[in-house]
């Protein structure tokens, strides 16, 4: 074999092992690197979910987490429109059973999830149908008639001597006496432009045969009316005293303007606006942000559960204990605790969670209430869909602009719903 000849072959033999070496390496490093999608409903904490997952890039440097918001009534057409595209995100925030059940096929059974053993007892049947846990709820929400203190204290009224409805309703009375006075545009600021607000307000009065059990809830084939006059009761009073034209109140006017301008004294709202009225100015929350309970049977309570469960799908299996990882860390890292509860305002569905850690006086008080052994868990999440947005919002709608009596708004919301729950799963 003459020089030539054989310096080509040891130049092709030298190239054939370098891009062997090269292949060898490019395996080694990004064998195990994997991109997990994390599909987020709630468009108000999107900065919180990518801080988070900037932190989990920081320690696991071979997982990139996509973060993907589409909220504000569009989230759940978005997510079913990914999993139709064979694009299924990796981790799913759902919002209720009826959304739970419309995935559970695609959703991996959470049971052995070590995270599930710390969760709040009360929130867990919002993530458990058909035997299975397949959603781990978000955070612990407390619902009830938000109230300005600067307004209350300015009109000469102590919160602590509302006790039940007649003084609930002798306050809002001495509040309109002194409306010039105060600068109030209305004692309320119900958004009845909003179905969904109207839904979340109604449950008040719809939820307590259900007992905490949301399974239940979701499989009832009626609503239950037991309450309905005290519902009528607070129905009247939000007409005569709301911000006019009450259809045209919207819920980011409601909170941003009119109840932290102290334009009014009380929304219908619960504690995910903490955040918003942080923002527009700092311990605006611990100064300012009162709850007050719906008076529906004896003593009040503020209502507590979860709207928001989150949920791992199987349709990428390389990715699952990826993405079990990361939900993990979620729940059990301090670096992600100073974010869900500091920046995003969360109240940790966890059971022994530390008071001091949270950072204004509401938050403590849901917390408290939200993991009492006398929790009461609101059950709108678990209506049929479409409920809100073509039964019971329109319907209410119409009784505020005096189109229909209080009995047809019963007659039709009663029949609509089981209409829909006909047509629909939780049988």
């Amino acid at each position: 074999m003459n020089l030539k000849r054989m310096s080509l072959l040891l130049l092709t033999l030298f190239c054939v092992i370098s891009i062997a070496v090269l292949e060898f390496a490019n395996y080694g490093s990004t064998s195990n690197s994997h991109t997990i999608e994390f599909f987020n409903q709630k468009p108000e904490v999107t900065s919180g979910y990518q801080e988070l997952a900037r932190l989990y890039e920081k320690t696991h440097p071979n997982i990139k987490v996509k973060i993907t918001t589409v909220g504000n009534g569009s989230g759940a057409s978005a997510l079913q429109a990914k999993f139709v595209s064979g694009d299924a995100p990796d981790i799913v925030m759902l919002g209720g059973l009826p959304e739970i059940d419309r995935y559970h096929n695609r959703l991996l059974n959470l049971d052995k999830l070590p995270i599930q053993k710390k969760i709040v007892p009360s929130l867990k049947s919002g993530g458990r149908i058909y035997g299975r846990n397949l959603g781990v709820a978000v955070d612990i929400e407390g619902y009830g008639w938000a109230y300005n203190k600067a307004v209350f204290k300015k009109a000469g009224i102590d919160a602590a001597q509302i006790t039940d409805y007649a003084s609930f309703k002798a306050a809002v009375e001495k509040l309109n006496s002194q409306k010039k006075a105060l600068g109030l545009s209305g004692v309320f600021g119900f958004n009845g432009a909003d179905t969904s607000s109207i839904t979340s307000f109604s449950a008040q009065f719809l939820s307590q045969s259900y007992h905490n059990n949301l399974t239940k809830a979701y499989r009832s084939q009626h609503l239950n009316w037991r309450y309905s006059k005290r519902m009528a009761a607070y129905v009247d009073l939000v007409k005569r005293y709301n911000v006019k034209p009450i259809l045209s109140v919207r819920y980011d006017a409601s909170v941003q303007d009119l109840f932290f301008h102290g334009k009014v004294a009380m929304i219908p709202q619960g504690n995910w606006i903490i955040p918003t009225l942080d923002q527009a100015q700092k311990g605006f929350s611990a100064k300012n942000l009162g709850m007050l309970p719906y008076f529906v049977k004896g003593k009040g309570q503020i209502m507590t559960g979860s709207s928001w469960y989150l949920g791992i799908t199987n349709e990428h299996p390389q990715r699952e204990k990826d993405a079990k990882d990361f939900l993990q860390w979620l729940y059990n890292s301090p670096e992600s605790e100073n974010v869900i509860v500091q920046q995003m305002r969360y109240v940790p569905p966890i059971i022994n969670f530390d008071l001091n850690k949270l950072p204004d006086p509401l938050s403590k008080e849901i917390y408290r209430i939200g993991t009492g052994k006398h929790a009461e868990v609101p059950v709108h999440k678990q209506f049929p869909n479409g409920f809100n947005q073509e039964a019971i919002g329109p319907n209410m709608q119409r009784y505020f602009a005096n189109k229909i009596s209080w009995q047809q708004f019963v007659q039709r919301t009663e029949s609509q719903y089981y209409q829909l729950r006909q047509i629909q799963g939780g049988r």
